[in-house]
């Protein structure tokens, strides 16, 4: 309705403009370089105006919709393309995860060309280049997935850093953690954590305590059972536990289990009379079978004194089969035969173990007792390789001709590392 009355206007005006113009007399002159062109009317003038702005209007419309045409033919074929690199995006990450490499790499790389969300195909294909030990290539791919998406640094490196310590690579790891700057995101701090437990650096694991406490990776517990056992860590790696021991908290001093590792770490250091004293004070405040078990294995001058102070403790742990164990091992050390069989014994018919079948089987041999040692020997093995379907049980013919003529087994089968 619009346009109708315009277009009425436009009549009436080139009406009145017709008839204004036929009654006044009067010519339009064009001129261009030596060329001349003269017209008289003034009407015709405004015909030809109006058929030369007509056809300059059709000439432009034509540009236009032939401009239109064109990009509406190639924003068809920009959307073909996304979406082909979409369905190549979802079966290359499919391919992936199903482990047909070559065929992901194929998809990813194809797909990448028309991608709109780049920084997916630089992770996936830094996952790919991870599962193909490709180090270099998943480095690049790390630093494509940064520069496609800066705001996200923080997220593609806890990728980053987990690939590298996935492989064994810290130090990697660490350069990349190094490069970050001041956060308080829980998966990196997780990961530091990883890192340092890994390289047995105990100083930057305990600082990294506080920010994983403020972070709610951990809480108050878990907070101070990790100081315990960084402490615990740090006494076993020491040479001179007497210079680290003064530098731990007061809880953890009062810990037992710490105190177990500082005597074990001044048994490292061959100061076993003084390591015997640490175990037997910490046994008098706290009862702990992993303590009595490191109390036994002394090998000091004087046996007999631990020995003495050990059978004390037998009034109030009549039953307790590591006592017992213990009891033996240093009734051996003193060359008291008859009485370390009797504790072994005793132990056993407690609590039988691939240790305490070793303990009397290398005592019986010390004391000739060929055969029944091999026994023990024997019983040992069968607590520590349990027999299965497919092996055949050690009273079977095969095991005993197997073992009837070796008098002993190899004691390695039956070591145990008695040290934390």
């Amino acid at each position: 309705m619009t346009r109708l009355l315009w277009l009425l206007l436009a009549a009436a005006g080139g009406v009145l403009a017709a008839s204004f113009v036929a009654g006044q007399p009067g010519y339009l002159l064009l001129a261009w370089g030596a060329w001349r062109i003269e017209i008289r009317s003034l009407l015709v003038a405004l015909v030809l105006s109006v058929l030369l702005f007509g056809l300059l209007h059709w000439l432009l419309g034509s540009a236009y919709r032939a401009r239109q045409a064109l990009w509406r033919r190639r924003l068809r074929r920009q959307l073909r393309r996304r979406e082909q690199s979409e369905l190549d995006l979802a079966a290359g990450i499919l391919s992936l995860l199903e482990g047909r490499y070559p065929q992901a790499q194929k998809l990813l790389e194809r797909s990448r060309r028309s991608a709109t969300a780049p920084v997916v195909h630089a992770l996936a294909l830094a996952h790919l280049a991870q599962r193909r030990g490709d180090t270099n290539r998943r480095e690049r791919e790390f630093a494509a997935a940064r520069a496609a998406a800066p705001e996200a640094q923080m997220a593609i490196a806890r990728l980053q850093v987990q690939a590298q310590l996935d492989a064994g690579d810290s130090s990697a790891a660490m350069a990349t953690l190094k490069a970050l700057p001041d956060h308080d995101s829980p998966r990196l701090l997780e990961l530091e954590a990883r890192l340092a437990r890994q390289r047995r650096d105990w100083q930057t694991l305990n600082d990294l305590i506080p920010r994983l406490r403020r972070a709610d990776v951990l809480d108050a517990a878990q907070a101070a059972q990790q100081e315990i056992e960084i402490a615990c860590a740090r006494l076993a790696d020491s040479q001179i536990p007497d210079l680290l021991w003064p530098q731990l908290g007061r809880r953890q001093r009062r810990d037992a289990a710490v105190q177990l590792a500082y005597a074990l770490a001044v048994r490292r250091a061959d100061r076993h009379d003084a390591a015997q004293e640490l175990l037997a004070e910490l046994l008098r405040d706290t009862w702990r079978p992993d303590a009595v078990e490191a109390f036994g294995h002394y090998a000091g001058d004087d046996p007999k004194h631990p020995l003495e102070l050990a059978e004390r403790w037998l009034a109030a742990h009549p039953d307790d089969p590591a006592l017992l164990l213990a009891l033996g091992r240093l009734a051996r050390r003193a060359r008291l035969w008859a009485k370390a069989q009797a504790y072994f014994e005793s132990s056993l018919l407690l609590s039988p173990t691939a240790q305490a079948h070793l303990e009397l089987a290398q005592l019986l041999e010390e004391m000739g007792q060929a055969p029944t040692a091999a026994k023990h020997y024997r019983a040992g093995l069968r607590l520590v390789v349990p027999p299965t379907a497919d092996r055949p049980a050690s009273g079977s013919p095969q095991v005993n001709a197997l073992t009837a003529d070796t008098p002993a087994v190899d004691d390695r089968l039956f070591h145990l590392p008695h040290e934390v």
